[in-house]
């Protein structure tokens, strides 16, 4: 059985000394409580590639996504577009404020 659990393990993190990751992280602040949440997008499922013309110039993929903290009910929304490279061209939120 411990066979089958490392293959999963291997599968679900990213080996040491990697420097490219599948994930793009942000933190992003409740508006309601102050709580603090850490978000992590998955570049392969969770971030969409946009068409030409629905999107701001440059940008080539798209995230929307809905979060929820441990501490209130208050639903955060938000919405980045990407450029080559997943560089953040523009971001919007509601309900919250992105941490710098």
């Amino acid at each position: 059985m411990g066979g089958f659990l490392e293959n999963l393990k291997k599968i679900f993190t990213v080996p040491t000394g990697d420097t490219t990751s599948n994930f793009i992280t942000f933190m992003v602040r409740c508006n309601k409580c102050g709580e603090e949440i850490t978000v992590r997008a998955r570049k392969n499922s969770d971030i969409s590639r946009v068409s030409e013309g629905e999107s701001p110039a440059g940008a080539e993929y798209f995230l929307r996504k809905e979060i929820l903290g441990g501490k209130c009910n208050n639903l955060i929304h938000i919405e980045v577009c990407f450029g080559p490279g997943f560089n953040i061209i523009s971001k919007e939120i509601s309900g919250g404020k992105f941490v710098e």
